[in-house]
């Protein structure tokens, strides 16, 4: 069905998508200044992180709004039942509600009363009548996590002010990053959503090809760092694509890496030769700084997931084999260049149950040999086995500290050797421990820090991304078998219609135009919605309509009733296996903190660290709590 433009519904949604956050380092100054308007209507001068929050909650809901309308006015294949579902005038405030609603945000960081205002207006709701997991938590937890993450870079400003350089450069360096968040938000909501092809939405947003360091020049030349990527020369071989992780809330970026201000005297450490323990500067995975796309992909994967005509909007044969050939292409060259350490922030790391992506070595000591290289805690092992660093590279006692009374901690005095080389195997080994640091008040410092050495490691692609889409896969060939899909999909081009992306697989066409065949003469066929099939595909609706399937919603409301007490439409072959239930989402969050190292903060940043499946637990409680409240006024 399509919906008329002019419907009130549409009453709340914008013309045109705008991110209030700075995409790069150069639009710093430019963001800055919008948020400070802002920050001007709530009677404040600078920039809280209330204030971030509820800019990217707002960001969020106007997204959604235009993803919606799109689909409603434009794409044919939005079914009734569904559109009721998503999208209605609540009849006892006369006011709209679902997708299409204005969320009346509060200026808070509290998940709880975040969710109070998307639960005010019945979005959380809508959202799980179309996805195949609930959302609401996940989508909380990337706004509360960007906020949290661009404090450092407006605060204590004021109106006027520039955002200083070594501020501005904890974004993506513009000369390296390809469009900004907002950009890919406008492309896909206004254009590609209206379409039967989202594959590129979430395919790899760079070519499978050999990643290499490079300086981290800025807009002025001036070096800030280093970028990991892989270039075409001297640019990096961006290839169109959005970069979003199937099964995630999670975008693909190029990796950079700034180092860090060399710590006051009574927190330096050194080794016995009397040179000092670095520690690792900040790696940052840009695709972390786009979070109104990470929040549209993200729900709109689990659309995808969650079955209709959406569902065959994306060619997992081809998705697949993109994935794998661009998380090889990084590990390998990576690998083959000594960067492994770079590799944390693209690694599944098992945390709690769930595989997140990514792990940081930001701000722990990093590990020298006599030869002045650095030991690698990601290496070829770890991909086998599972674990940083290696059996001999292991150390329990880097060095050791003496923590005596409550005084501050201070290096013991038996400095510790560096790390040597096997001269065979040029394996690193870690030094002999000294019995006499294990005495009273001696306080070891483990390498690898135990923080990243008890979780587990894998391949993104084979834990996260290539099972998310193995699943979609499976519920594309089942559910053709076993609903209705077939009659609301385009299994070949129909005039100046394409086909729907799925289709681009020869077996899975076959077996649509199959399935079709059979529906013309099962009695499913009756409940079939005439006027989404014909939007659709007008040739196919005529050959449904010639076989008695009612044309409008009086004729099939009365089928309907003779059929009353029939569970929905019998599978077209019932032979075919029931398709599994959803998967759980991964990934974790963006800025997410770990959940070792991090245990300060409000009481809901608990389950936050414990990944988003226990956060999106936590919202959840916090949205029934929040709707029982509102059914007590």
């Amino acid at each position: 069905m399509l919906v008329d433009p002019n419907s009130r519904l549409f009453d709340r949604v914008q013309d045109l998508f705008v991110s209030p956050f700075p995409g790069a380092d150069s639009y710093a100054d430019d963001a800055f200044q919008a948020l400070m308007k802002r920050a001007s209507g709530t009677g404040s001068r600078t920039i809280g992180r209330e204030l971030l929050t509820r800019a990217g909650g707002q960001a969020w809901n106007q997204a959604t709004q235009l993803l919606w309308k799109t689909k409603a006015t434009q794409a044919g294949d939005l079914l009734s039942d569904v559109w009721s579902k998503v999208s209605w005038i609540d009849k006892q405030k006369d006011t709209i509600a679902g997708v299409l609603a204005e969320v009346p945000f509060a200026l808070t960081t509290d998940p709880e009363k975040l969710v109070a205002s998307i639960a005010s207006v019945a979005l959380d709701a809508a959202l799980d009548a179309v996805t195949a997991v609930p959302v609401v938590g996940w989508i909380v937890g990337i706004v509360v996590g960007i906020g949290q993450a661009l404090m450092p870079l407006f605060e204590g400003l004021l109106e006027g002010d520039p955002v200083p350089p070594e501020r501005r450069a904890i974004l993506p360096w513009r000369k390296y990053s390809s469009d900004i968040d907002q950009q890919w938000v406008r492309a896909f909501v206004q254009v590609e959503a209206a379409g039967v092809d989202w594959t590129q939405m979430f395919s790899p947003p760079t070519d499978a090809r050999s990643w290499s360091l490079a300086d981290g020049v800025d807009e002025e030349g001036n070096t800030i760092g280093q970028v990991l990527a892989p270039f075409a020369g001297k640019s990096v071989a961006w290839n169109g694509a959005y970069g979003c992780l199937p099964g995630t809330f999670r975008v693909a970026g190029i990796l950079q890496y700034r180092g860090r201000p060399q710590p006051p005297d009574s927190a330096l450490r050194f080794y016995n030769d009397g040179t000092l323990i670095h520690l690792y500067g900040d790696f940052t995975q840009t695709g972390d700084f786009y979070p109104s796309l990470q929040q549209l992909a993200g729900t709109t994967w689990q659309q995808v997931a969650a079955g209709g005509p959406d569902s065959y909007k994306v060619d997992c044969l081809a998705l697949e084999k993109l994935w794998r050939d661009w998380f090889t292409a990084l590990y390998t060259s990576v690998l083959d260049q000594g960067h492994g350490d770079w590799l944390l922030g693209y690694l599944a790391r098992e945390v709690h149950g769930e595989w997140r992506l990514g792990a940081s070595a930001s701000g722990f000591p990093r590990a020298e040999a006599t030869d002045g290289t650095a030991v690698p805690l990601v290496t070829r092992a770890t991909f086998k086995d599972g674990t940083l660093a290696t059996p001999r590279s292991r150390t329990s006692c880097m060095y050791s500290d003496l923590d005596l009374n409550g005084k501050p901690r201070t290096q013991s005095g038996y400095l510790p050797n560096k790390w040597s080389r096997d001269p065979k195997t040029k394996e690193y080994i870690a030094p002999p421990l000294y019995a006499q640091t294990r005495g009273a008040g001696y306080v070891c410092v483990p390498w690898p820090p135990g923080e990243l050495l008890l979780s587990k490691y894998k391949r993104a692609d084979d834990v996260i991304v290539i099972p998310a889409v193995r699943a979609v896969a499976q519920l594309q060939r089942r559910r053709l078998s076993r609903s209705l899909d077939c009659a609301y999909v385009r299994p070949e081009p129909v005039g100046d219609k394409p086909a729907y992306a799925a289709f681009r697989d020869e077996s899975l066409r076959a077996h649509c135009i199959e399935m079709r065949k059979r529906l013309l003469t099962h009695p499913s066929r009756m409940l079939v919605e005439y006027e989404t099939a014909r939007e659709v595909d007008p040739e196919y609706a005529n050959a449904l309509k010639d076989a008695g399937v009612p044309t409008n919603e009086i004729q099939r409301g009365a089928v309907k009733l003779g059929l009353r007490g029939s569970g929905g439409p019998e599978p077209i072959d019932p032979k075919a296996p029931v398709p599994d239930r959803p998967l759980r989402l991964q990934g974790g969050l963006p800025f997410d903190p770990s959940p070792e190292r991090d245990r300060s903060g409000r009481g809901w940043l608990g389950p936050a660290v414990l990944g988003g499946a226990a956060l999106a637990t936590t919202i959840a409680v916090a949205v029934g709590v929040a709707k029982r409240r509102a059914h007590a006024r």
